[in-house]
């Protein structure tokens, strides 16, 4: 089994590669080679070997630069595996193709310049970004394999956040929302970590995260929106002696519990909490 793309790759081919070689039964040991982008490896006709997939080249079926249309090689390789999986009557895991099609949808725009037009791409921390870093790998002059490797790290992690992001979403669905004196606030028992961030970016001024499995609580809360949590603290600190609380110097982070200290765990309930934020100022 061998999976082949061009040399130099770019995003589009480490996430073909990628997703091959991760959702494609049987070819999670294949190899990965490189070639010419108009060639084959073996110099035979492109797809005419069921053993070797030329992915974003040589013009075969998981090529997208015949055509005019606004796709990717990503794409083409996504609704292979798909079809590849119905055959044998699987399918995707839920979480994982909701997060997978996310992915995809981003190295498609990426892949047709789409990010030019992003509100933010002007501005110089678009580098952070993956396809900039995998042509900063390249430019460097590292080596296929490195860029791939980098790449295919990268990935998984996307991955990862990516469908906890979506988890965390649906857990904060199940959250006991309030009134804080900062406005729109909500408290969720789970153990997705992301629900805090995810709560911010959906618009909540004070997020309470309490962990199902361990009992610690953590508090965020949105700078933009003026919260002080100095009060709340203090009034935590004298209701719970028992357990460890930390108020980070911003004001805005209220921690009873962190993976670089160990930390006693509050005895408090959410509902006990949330009585607590919501006191005036």
């Amino acid at each position: 089994m061998k999976i082949v793309t061009h040399n130099n790759p770019d995003l589009d081919a480490v996430i073909s590669c990628w997703l091959l070689k991760r959702f494609l039964p049987g070819w999670e040991e294949a190899g990965i080679d490189y070639c010419e982008p108009k060639s084959t490896i073996d110099k035979k006709p492109v797809d005419s070997n069921p053993n070797i997939l030329h992915v974003d080249v040589a013009d075969g079926k998981l090529d997208h630069h015949q055509t005019s249309e606004k796709t990717s090689a990503a794409a083409l390789v996504f609704e292979f595996i798909e079809n590849k999986l119905k055959e044998k009557g699987m399918d995707f895991k839920e979480l994982d193709r909701e997060a997978l099609v996310e992915l995809v949808k981003v190295a498609t725009e990426i892949d047709n310049a789409r990010d030019l037009v992003w509100s933010e791409s002007s501005e110089l921390k678009t580098h952070f970004y993956l396809h900039n870093l995998i042509s900063g790998v390249r430019g460097m002059g590292r080596s296929d394999e490195e860029t791939m490797g980098f790449g295919f790290l990268a990935l998984d992690a996307a991955l990862h956040e990516m469908k906890k992001a979506i988890d965390a979403r649906q857990e904060l669905k199940k959250g006991i929302e309030f009134e804080s004196p900062w406005g729109k606030s909500i408290a969720v028992e789970t153990g997705n970590d992301n629900v805090l961030w995810e709560g911010e970016r959906t618009g909540y001024s004070v997020v309470i995260r309490k962990d199902q499995d361990n009992g610690s609580v953590r508090i965020y809360s949105r700078w933009d929106r003026g919260v002080d949590l100095t009060k709340a603290y203090e009034e935590i600190k004298k209701k719970d002696k028992g357990a460890d609380w930390f108020l980070h110097s911003s004001k805005v982070l209220l921690l009873n519990g962190s993976q670089m200290r160990k930390m006693k765990p509050t005895r408090l309930n959410l509902e006990e909490i949330i009585n607590l934020l919501k006191k005036k100022e």
